[in-house]
C-alpha cells in the first residue's frame, strides 16, 4: 500500500507515525508520573492529617472530659487538602461533616484519565480511648480528586503543546518535502512530453547536485531522440521520394517506348486489315481486327497504369488546378452527388512530394466515401494553416452511412497513412456526430531543424 504513494507523502506519513508513536509514548510516561505523583502527595497528605487529628484528639483529652472529644473536635477539626476527615462517636454515631480547606473544585480530568492514574482509596480510623473506654474514633480518608484534576490540567496542556508542535513540524515538513521534490515535477512533465511526442522538451533551472546527473541524462536522451527521429524522418521522406522517382520513371518508360510501340503496332495492324478488305481476304481482315481490339485493350490498361504510378497533371499543373481536375471527373461519373469543395485561391508552389501525397489522399478518401458510403453529399477542404508552422490541413465528409464499428482499415488507407506519416504529418477516420465519416489529413509543408526549447523549473 505505502509503495502506492507519491515519495513526498510516503516521507510525510513516516514521520507522521514516529510523531505520534513519539507522542504516545510521551503521554504514557506523563500518565505514569502523574500517578506515582498523586500516590505521594496522597501519602503526604495522609501522614500530615493524621499528625493534625493526633495532636487535636490530645488537646481536646486534656482540656475537658472524654466525653466532650469528639464534639470539640467537631467544631476545630479541618479537613486538609486530599483527605475527608469524619468523626463518629460512640453513642450518637457519625457527626456532622467537618468544614474542608479551600479548595478549587476540579473535576474536568476525563474519566479515562482519572482511571489511570487514580491511587487506591485508603482509610484510617483513629480511636478516642480513655481508661480502656472507646468514645469514638476519627476517619481519615484519602480524595485524589482535585488532585489528579490538577495533575490533568498540566498534562493536558503539556499533551495539546506537543501536540501542536507536532503538527507545526508536520506542516514544515511537507512544504520543505514539496519544494526540495517540486524538481521531479518537472522532471515528470517532461517525461510526459517525450512520452506524447515531444522531442524538443528540455529542462533547465533544476538545482543540486542530486538532480544534476538526473537532468543531464534527461536532455542528453531527448537529444538522442530528437536526432533519431529527424534521421528516421528524413530517411523515411527519402524513401517515399525515391518510390515516387521510380514510379515516375516506370510511367516515363511506359509512356515513350511503350506508348510508341502500341501505336506503331495498331497502325500496322489498321493498314493490314485495309490491305486485306482490298485484297478480299476476309480471314485476315478478321485477324488484323482482333490484333486493333487487343492494342486498344493494351493501350487502356496502359493508360490506367500510368495513372496509378503518376497523375498527369502532378508536375505539369498545381496543386489546385490539380485537385480541380481530379473533383471534376468525379462530378462527371457521379451527378447525383452535390459536391462542396473549398480549395485555397493563392496558394503559392509546393513540392511535388507534398502535390503527390495531397492529391493521393484526396483521391483515396473521395474513393472510399462512393464506393462505401453511400452519400448524397461529399465535402471536399483544403486549406493553409500557420498557427505554429505552415501546414496544409485536408477535410473529406460524407453524409453517407459512416463507418461500422467492425470496419477494418483498408490497404488504400493504411498505404496512405504510412505515406503520411513519412511525410511528418498526421491522418484520422472519424465517424460524423451527424452521420458520415470524416478523413483528415495535416501536412506540413516543411520541415525545419529549430531549437528545443527549455523547460523551467518552478523552484
Amino acid at each position: 500500500m505505502l509503495d502506492r504513494l507519491h515519495l513526498r507523502w510516503q516521507v510525510v506519513l513516516c514521520v507522521a507515525l514516529l510523531q505520534f508513536a513519539a507522542l504516545a509514548l510521551a503521554t504514557g510516561v506523563l500518565v505514569q508520573n502523574a500517578r506515582e505523583a498523586v500516590e505521594l502527595e496522597m501519602a503526604s497528605a495522609e501522614r500530615s492529617a493524621r499528625a493534625q487529628v493526633i495532636a487535636a484528639v490530645g488537646m481536646a483529652i486534656r482540656s475537658g472530659p472524654p466525653t466532650t472529644v469528639l464534639p470539640t473536635l467537631s467544631e476545630q477539626l479541618v479537613s486538609p487538602r486530599h483527605v475527608r476527615l469524619a468523626l463518629f462517636d460512640s453513642r450518637t454515631g457519625r457527626l456532622p461533616n467537618l468544614s474542608l480547606a479551600d479548595e478549587v473544585a476540579q473535576d474536568g480530568a476525563p474519566g479515562w484519565f482519572r482511571a489511570l492514574v487514580m491511587p487506591s482509596v485508603r482509610e484510617t480510623r483513629l480511636s478516642v480511648v480513655e481508661n480502656g473506654v472507646e468514645y469514638g474514633f476519627v476517619s481519615i480518608t484519602t480524595a485524589p480528586g482535585d488532585e489528579i484534576a490538577e495533575v490533568w490540567e498540566d498534562a493536558s496542556a503539556l499533551i495539546w503543546t506537543m501536540g501542536a508542535g507536532f503538527a507545526v513540524t508536520l506542516f514544515v515538513l511537507i512544504a520543505v518535502i514539496r519544494r526540495a521534490l517540486r524538481p521531479l515535477d518537472t522532471l515528470n512533465a517532461g517525461l510526459r512530453a517525450l512520452r506524447c511526442g515531444d522531442l524538443s522538451a528540455r529542462i533547465s533551472g533544476v538545482r543540486g547536485p542530486d538532480f544534476d546527473p538526473i537532468v543531464a541524462g534527461f536532455n542528453t536522451l531527448s537529444d538522442s531522440l530528437r536526432t533519431s527521429e529527424a534521421e528516421r524522418a528524413a530517411m523515411s521522406r527519402k524513401i517515399v521520394e525515391l518510390g515516387d522517382a521510380e514510379r515516375r520513371s516506370i510511367a516515363m518508360e511506359l509512356h515513350d517506348e511503350f506508348g510508341p510501340c502500341l501505336f506503331g503496332l495498331k497502325v500496322k495492324a489498321g493498314a493490314i486489315a485495309k490491305a486485306a478488305s482490298a485484297s478480299g481476304d476476309g480471314a485476315l481482315r478478321r485477324d488484323a481486327e482482333t490484333v486493333t481490339s487487343i492494342v486498344n485493350q493494351i493501350q487502356s490498361a496502359n493508360t490506367r497504369l500510368l495513372t496509378t504510378l503518376r497523375p498527369m497533371t502532378i508536375g505539369q499543373l498545381s496543386l489546385v488546378e490539380a485537385l480541380q481536375d481530379m473533383l471534376e471527373g468525379f462530378r462527371s461519373t457521379h451527378p447525383g452527388i452535390t459536391w462542396r469543395v473549398c480549395l485555397p485561391e493563392n496558394l503559392e508552389d509546393t513540392e511535388e512530394i507534398l502535390d503527390l501525397t495531397i492529391y493521393r489522399c484526396v483521391q483515396e478518401g473521395v474513393t472510399n466515401a462512393l464506393r462505401h458510403g453511400d452519400p448524397r453529399t461529399v465535402r471536399v477542404v483544403l486549406e493553409r494553416r500557420t498557427d505554429d508552422a505552415p501546414a496544409l490541413a485536408l477535410s473529406i465528409e460524407d453524409d453517407g452511412c459512416g463507418l461500422s464499428p467492425d470496419a477494418v482499415e483498408g490497404r488504400g488507407l493504411t498505404a496512405m497513412r504510412d505515406r503520411v506519416g513519412a511525410m511528418g504529418g498526421r491522418l484520422g477516420v472519424q465517424t460524423r456526430a451527424r452521420g458520415g465519416t470524416r478523413l483528415w489529413v495535416v501536412l506540413p509543408m516543411s520541415s525545419p531543424v529549430t531549437a528545443a526549447p527549455l523547460m523551467d523549473a518552478d523552484i
